[in-house]
């Protein structure tokens, strides 16, 4: 089951192709209206006691065995009506993501006990330190009745809009009507997550990385020997540690240290690759009229 935006339906039909995928059901949102009103309408279309797992599609998973384990393991904790993510041992005292605080052990899980979204410098180095501190990985074990309870508890006002915009599946493909709009924009964490007493962590330690942001996407790729990480039609000279992406025509670089610079037909980004979190108040004030 896959929930996209109605805009990316050839996006989704094409890499489900490529990957051998068959998909059941694709969710088609108008627009986005963030993670939690994705997850609900999944939950929705579910039956009550199937075991939901949500995992976002911009993550690497290198360790596709121990990965299997560890959902089998939330599962079994999800049919007793926990809510299980996991929970990354960071790696790095990384800024840009947010971090869970484990507590009391559960057999192979923990109690939740708190959610840091992106902590400061220094903060973040004193739970990299503590080692009760996780990355917060946003991937979650849950089945559809338990995740539909909690929603009526926590966040009816996004419930009652995903609810009332279902409609019919045709070939595969439901897209949900305009009443979807009116949910509020929530992640699935601040909706659901850090509200629920239901709440465990299952540590995942599989090679895990959020490729959602340059930073990231620079890290897992191939690099040359000068540590530049370069797609599409683009020319590098006397430049070091630097993602450089072209996409509409020939991007040329020279003596650039540690830099982002992606083109696209739409806008040019030039970033610090360290500072590449801020793309979205860049993409932000773009939108801006």
């Amino acid at each position: 089951m896959v929930v996209a935006g109605v805009v990316h339906l050839d996006l989704v039909r094409s890499a489900a192709e490529e990957a051998g995928v068959k998909l059941a059901l694709v969710i088609a949102e108008p627009e986005g209206r963030n993670t939690a009103a994705a997850a609900l309408a999944a939950a929705a279309m579910a039956d009550d006691d199937e075991v939901l797992v949500l995992l976002p599609s911009d993550h690497l998973i290198q360790d596709e065995g121990r990965f299997v384990s560890a959902v089998e393991t939330a599962t079994a904790h999800a049919r007793s009506g926990a809510i299980v993510t996991f929970g990354i041992p960071p790696t790095r005292p990384e800024t840009g993501y947010g971090y869970i605080e484990a507590g009391e052990a559960m057999g192979d899980a923990f109690v939740v006990v708190s959610f840091k979204e992106k902590p400061d410098a220094a903060a973040v180095e004193r739970m990299v330190a503590d080692g009760r501190h996780y990355w917060n990985s946003g991937m979650f074990v849950a089945t559809a009745e338990t995740l539909l309870a909690e929603a009526r508890r926590h966040c009816p006002d996004v419930l009652e809009p995903v609810q009332r915009s279902l409609g019919p599946v045709e070939d595969g493909l439901m897209k949900l009507g305009p009443e979807f709009l009116a949910a509020p924009g929530l992640p699935f964490d601040i909706a659901i997550m850090e509200r629920t007493d239901r709440g465990l962590m299952v540590p995942l330690d599989v090679g895990w990385d959020d490729v959602g942001s340059y930073q990231a996407l620079w890290e897992v790729s191939d690099k040359d020997g000068d540590g530049n990480v370069i797609r599409g039609d683009a020319v590098v000279v006397d430049s070091t540690g630097s993602l450089v992406v072209g996409t509409s025509r020939k991007v040329a670089v020279a003596g650039a240290e540690n830099m982002v610079v992606v083109e696209t037909p739409d806008a040019v980004l030039v970033v610090p690759r360290e500072e590449s979190q801020q793309v979205r108040e860049v993409a932000r004030r773009i939108q801006e009229p």
